[in-house]
């Protein structure tokens, strides 16, 4: 009876240990054929990348501007934010919790702040904003700044970059080239 029974286990172990090779050969052949970038959206320049299915988990899907090269001076009144339309809009393929970040490269002389925020179909998300300012004594200062933050999209919604300034007379600007970008990331992290 112990025979049979340790026969029977034997039997057992090296079926598992069969069926488990031809999985883990199966799901190496997978991974290795697949593209360097699987998993995340390679960055193009000027362009916002996404995904069109969704992911089965968190974690790994990505929408984003790719570098760009620019310099948008902002013009409007104090505090009436304009759109950086040089900035793609980020179009979110589908309904989730993602984590939004951005920097931004800003130019400003003193005196003038700049607040930058990050808006969803046209209205401002609240706790995305930040500054920079230069009260000093110095003609000017460039910085990069920005914020990293979760928030619930619906899919197609519209995630754009935006900015004003604080205080009128003298420039500012918000600029983007090979000595310090301005950008803006959406990671999916997991669904509603």
């Amino acid at each position: 009876m112990r025979t049979a029974t340790t026969r029977t286990i034997s039997r057992s172990r090296r079926s598992v240990a069969a069926v488990t090779t031809v999985i883990g050969s199966a799901l190496l052949a997978a991974i290795m054929a697949a593209p360097a970038h699987a998993g995340e959206t390679p960055n193009v320049h000027g362009k916002a990348h996404a995904s069109v299915a969704a992911p089965s988990g968190g974690g790994w899907e990505w929408v984003q501007t790719g570098p760009l090269s620019f310099n948008h001076p902002l013009t409007g009144a104090t505090r009436a934010y304009e759109r950086i339309s040089e900035v793609p809009a980020l179009t979110i393929p589908f309904p989730g919790v993602w984590e939004v970040s951005y920097g931004v490269r800003t130019y400003t002389q003193k005196g003038l702040c700049i607040t930058p925020a990050i808006f969803n179909n046209g209205t401002l998300i609240r706790g995305s904003e930040s500054v920079v300012c230069v009260d000093s004594a110095e003609a000017g200062s460039q910085d990069t700044i920005g914020q990293t933050f979760t928030h619930t999209f619906a899919a197609g919604d519209v995630v754009t970059l935006h900015a004003y300034r604080i205080r009128e007379g003298g420039h500012t600007s918000i600029l983007s080239n090979a000595d310090g970008r301005t950008q803006v990331t959406a990671h999916w992290v997991s669904p509603t």
